[in-house]
């Protein structure tokens, strides 16, 4: 489909309700004015539909204006980004604090993810009421006996599903700790700048929204959120739709004092995981161990989060010298340098990072 004034190429994103990473994709299609369709596509739970028929086992899924399916939120927002080069982009024009948005919006999508998930599926009122609501959202019009039969399906996996990411009590205390200070860090935030990076927002509040976005719906979190960052909880409904947004990236000596927070959080929590999940790759273990403090989090391996390792690993070393040397000490003083600056060596092969 070609691009004129009258006629600008449309995409079509495939998404649902309680994914995270559908409403980071369609908040960042908003803020940037890419002309988009929002679309649940039916029959997801079936072996049907569209996104059976684009061979994608994931969501969200962004059908390109050329007909083409794609998926995998991170590659899929550089991929926007070289496609429309300097139209409301979400990465700052400094290398430096671009690096540094990429590697805060990796934690929210890979361990952030984690926390959101574990307290979606762990009380009895938030199974019942996250399972019925998601489902509500993918089926439509449904009466109450099919609909609280498949609640009870779909709870029965997700709930599978969270022992194997965390097995542990301390994982969960783990996990819950995290929360509440990736909370304190933006709430803090708040008192200074609209985003992180200044008073437009890059990858790294969309990776943060994402999650948030679910947070401030699930009841557990929600409360939490509520009760200990009520400035956050109205960002997550702001930031849903930005597409007024006008703003500025500010100077490294406005933006530091949040992002050092974030990434005190990314050198405790974030890369230690990563590695975690490396070595036990490489070791051909089935599952991870982390221990943080006095919690130890074990779960099922996830060959994906190498891959993360090696794409920061690998942007970092590529940096411009003068823009690693601008963020250095701050990486150091973080617990962020030493991983980041240490290559890591799979064994199998990891491609450069492309929408899947």
């Amino acid at each position: 489909m070609s691009s004129t004034a009258t006629n600008p190429p449309v995409y079509r994103l495939l998404g649902g309700p309680g994914s995270p990473y559908s409403l980071k994709m369609r908040a960042l299609l908003r803020y940037r004015r890419l002309p988009h369709h929002w679309i649940v596509p039916q029959g997801y739970l079936g072996s049907k539909g569209e996104l059976h028929q684009a061979g994608k086992g994931m969501i969200p899924v962004l059908q390109y204006p050329d007909g083409h399916y794609h998926a995998d939120s991170t590659p899929l927002i550089y991929d926007l980004e070289a496609r429309h080069a300097g139209q409301r982009s979400v990465l700052p024009d400094d290398p430096a604090a671009a690096f540094l948005s990429h590697l805060i919006e990796d934690m929210a999508d890979e361990l952030l993810v984690a926390a959101m998930f574990d307290l979606r599926w762990s009380a009895e009122l938030d199974r019942k009421f996250c399972a019925t609501r998601q489902l509500s959202g993918w089926l439509g019009p449904i009466a109450r006996p099919d609909l609280e039969a498949l609640v009870e399906k779909f709870t029965h996996r997700q709930t599978t599903l969270r022992s194997t990411w965390v097995a542990t009590e301390g994982g969960r205390h783990l996990l819950a700790d995290f929360y509440v200070a990736t909370l304190g860090v933006i709430e803090s935030m708040l008192e200074r700048t609209a985003y992180l990076f200044g008073n437009r927002p890059s990858i790294a509040d969309f990776g943060l929204y994402g999650q948030l976005s679910q947070c401030a719906v699930d009841p557990s979190a929600s409360a939490i959120m509520r009760a200990r960052a009520p400035s956050t909880f109205q960002w997550t409904q702001s930031l849903d739709d930005a597409c007024g947004v006008e703003g500025d990236w500010v100077p490294a000596s406005v933006w530091e004092p949040s992002v050092r927070q974030m990434l005190v959080l990314v050198g405790r929590y974030h890369l230690p995981l990563l590695i975690a999940h490396h070595l036990a790759i490489e070791a051909e273990e089935e599952s991870f161990e982390l221990v943080v403090g006095e919690h130890t989090w074990r779960g099922k391996t996830d060959r994906y989060k190498q891959k993360c390792l090696v794409w920061l690993q690998r942007e970092w070393a590529g940096l411009d010298p003068a823009a690693r040397n601008s963020i250095e000490p701050l990486l150091k003083e973080t617990g962020c340098l030493e991983i980041l600056a240490t290559p890591a060596t799979p064994q199998r092969p990891v491609f450069a990072m492309a929408p899947r």
